[in-house]
C-alpha cells in the first residue's frame, strides 16, 4: 500500500446555511485529491464514490455502476 500525504486546507463556502444568520461566506476545511495515482487505485474519471466517515478516518470507495 502506498502512502500519500495531504494537507487539509482552508476554503470558503459559496453558500450559507439557512439555519444560520448570514455573515458572509465562512471558511471551511477542504481536501483536494488529484493525480494519476487515483486512476491507478481504481478511481476513474466521473466515477461515483461512497465516503464513510468516522472520527479521524475517511474511507473512499468507488460505487458499483448501476
Amino acid at each position: 500500500m502506498e502512502i500519500r500525504h495531504l494537507k487539509v486546507r482552508k476554503g470558503f463556502r459559496d453558500y450559507y446555511l439557512k439555519d444560520q444568520s448570514y455573515s458572509g461566506y465562512p471558511t471551511t476545511p477542504i481536501i483536494l485529491l488529484k493525480g494519476t495515482w487515483l486512476e491507478k487505485a481504481g478511481f476513474a474519471i466521473d466515477a461515483l464514490l461512497s465516503v464513510y466517515v468516522q472520527q479521524n478516518c475517511l474511507i473512499l470507495t468507488p460505487q458499483d455502476p448501476a
